[in-house]
């Protein structure tokens, strides 16, 4: 998919690391998440995790209603999600920034 400048767009690895996050969080295995989706096999969900592809959003509003969370917690923007740094640590998060800000200068 072509990224655009200035055009907001999801960032998929962090929003496969909080959807793996808010998964295990709740105390759900990716089994778990396969049965209450009616998946046929767990390899979206691992795709999922891995940041390769995003859940539909039939899934996404499935999962944020199992996990008691709304969607857009399910979803992170470039290092825009509070709840990414809650989870991967505030040193990560200002790392990840400050190396943007040296690529834009």
């Amino acid at each position: 998919m072509e990224r655009r400048e200035g055009y907001p767009n999801l960032d998929l690895k962090q929003s496969g690391n909080l959807l793996r996050y808010q998964i295990r969080k709740s105390g759900y295995s990716v089994q778990d998440i396969q049965n209450y989706l009616v998946l046929s096999c767990p390899q979206p969900v691992y795709r999922w995790f891995q940041g390769k592809t995003l859940p539909s959003v039939d899934h996404l509003y499935a999962l944020s209603r199992l996990l008691g969370v709304h969607m857009e917690e399910l979803l992170a923007g470039p290092q825009e999600s509070p709840l990414y740094r809650e989870a991967f640590g505030e040193k990560r998060y200002l790392f990840s920034y400050l190396r943007q800000l040296s690529r834009a200068s």
